[in-house]
């Protein structure tokens, strides 16, 4: 065991040691969490900017304004034309409601009132404003037709009882609810914690490995073996060192996301479970490319084509329900989504182990496979 420890701990210190590993390590994965995870990762509650112009200044153009305050959609606030211009051009606006004159006048006289809506160029989400703003109108036109037949039949003001009929349907509230049937979605920023640690313990895992390669180069690999070492304490200590250093990195991303973004892994024991053995199947199949390429630089160029293809299949930087349905089958041969899976279960469900054995399963499975194939094919000469 000391000669493993001797092995293992050369390289903990030739990787530990350089600053600029560091950044890959850590700096990496934190800055690709914040920017991904703000940009797919967000509630899905941001409201589209608009700026109203009240060219009537009636009582009904006042009340639609404060309607579309209580808009789930829209965040409205009134303004000349060339303020909301502005806006626009500042892109701290996507749009400009126009109110124009006789706007009460046609809605009182049973009319079809109309309100302009301008949007700027790039802006993509016209018709769902649209549609909120018809919504809107339609809703204030029953309220004045029911207020204007009050109005006749008592003879007094139908301003009274429509305020009173808006103020009862300002009242009312639908409350939102998903419903969730046997899944429950991990969120954006956790999602991406989760998947970009994964992405760049692997990157940084197929950077260790190529140590055997470059020992082999420089000689460092000939010499250990005719130290009084066997090739298997020998490999053993390598292995064991990349699984230390991955355990480092992924652990210290869980605290960092934690502290900076307030992302819960879940359960602990269930983690430290499936995360080893994520780092097992990592290892070997970076084992697995080090054993078909002859030099670091060969490794490099193969691994990196190897790790983003499939992390980009397994939904690491996205979620994988926006891709085709022939790209979420072949997902199920890679490890990476099968650790997202049990990320997923702990993250998400509160899971604890035993709800994530399947995917420790066939993480193991992979891992398997793959330190077979590259052990088996590793030339010691």
């Amino acid at each position: 065991m000391k000669k493993i420890w001797a092995i293992c701990s050369l390289e903990l210190k030739q990787i530990l040691m350089k600053p600029q590993n560091y950044f890959l390590m850590l700096g990496m994965p934190i800055v690709f969490t914040l920017i991904f995870g703000g940009l797919l990762g967000g509630s899905g509650n941001d409201k589209v900017k608009i700026i109203l112009i009240d060219e009537d200044q009636s009582k009904l153009s006042a009340s639609y304004y404060e309607s579309l305050t209580h808009s789930d959609l829209v965040s409205v606030e009134k303004g000349s034309y060339e303020e909301a211009m502005k806006k626009i051009e500042n892109k701290k606006a996507s749009g400009i409601v126009t109110i124009a004159k006789g706007f009460q006048k046609h809605i009182l006289d049973g009319e079809n009132a109309k309100v302009r809506f301008q949007s700027s160029a790039d802006f993509t989400g016209g018709a769902s404003v649209e549609q909120a703003l018809e919504t809107t109108l339609k809703k204030m036109e029953i309220e004045v037709k029911g207020a204007n037949e009050w109005s006749q039949n008592s003879g007094k003001s139908w301003e009274i009882m429509y305020d009173n009929i808006h103020a009862k349907a300002e009242s009312v509230h639908v409350q939102k609810e998903s419903i969730v049937t046997g899944q429950k979605e991990i969120s954006g920023v956790s999602a991406r914690a989760a998947g970009f640690s994964i992405l760049f313990v692997m990157i940084v895992m197929l950077s260790a490995t190529g140590t055997i390669l470059k020992a082999k180069q420089v000689g460092v690999w000939h010499r250990l073996l005719e130290t009084p070492v066997t090739r298997a304490q020998v490999l053993a200590g390598y292995i064991f060192s990349f699984f230390l250093i991955g355990w480092f990195q992924f652990g210290t991303l869980m605290i960092l996301t934690n502290l900076l973004f307030g992302v819960q892994w879940g359960d602990m024991l269930g983690l430290i479970v499936l995360v080893s053995v994520l780092l097992l199947a990592v290892i070997g199949l970076a084992l697995l490319l080090a054993s078909v390429v002859k030099t670091t630089e060969q490794q490099s160029a193969l691994g990196n084509i190897v790790i983003i293809s499939t992390c980009m299949i397994s939904g690491l930087y996205w979620p994988i329900e926006i891709e085709p349905e022939f790209m979420q089958k072949i997902a199920n041969f890679v490890p990476q989504t099968w650790a997202m899976r049990g990320f997923t279960e702990l993250i998400a469900k509160g899971g604890a182990l035993a709800d994530i054995t399947g995917y420790v399963g066939v993480l193991l499975l992979f891992a398997g496979i793959f330190f077979v194939i590259g052990l088996t094919r590793i030339r010691y000469d």
